[in-house]
């Protein structure tokens, strides 16, 4: 075998891994989605506010 033959089947199988893991990672998102009752999570307000943002501790006006 070629060392072009080895580099594309080397690339190939890099390939279909990584095809492999973004389903496996979509039938997981599948599952959560559905596990919450279709219910979409905004994580945005998480990563900038931190967890206390889920909870709207961070998100309320002062009274």
């Amino acid at each position: 075998m070629s060392k072009e033959m080895g580099a594309v089947l080397v690339f190939g199988a890099i390939i279909v891994i990584a095809l492999v893991m973004f389903a496996a990672e979509r039938r997981g998102v599948a599952k959560r989605k559905e596990a919450r009752g279709g219910r979409e999570i905004d994580v945005s307000n998480l990563i900038a506010f931190g967890s206390a943002a889920g909870e709207g501790e961070k998100t309320k006006t002062p009274k």
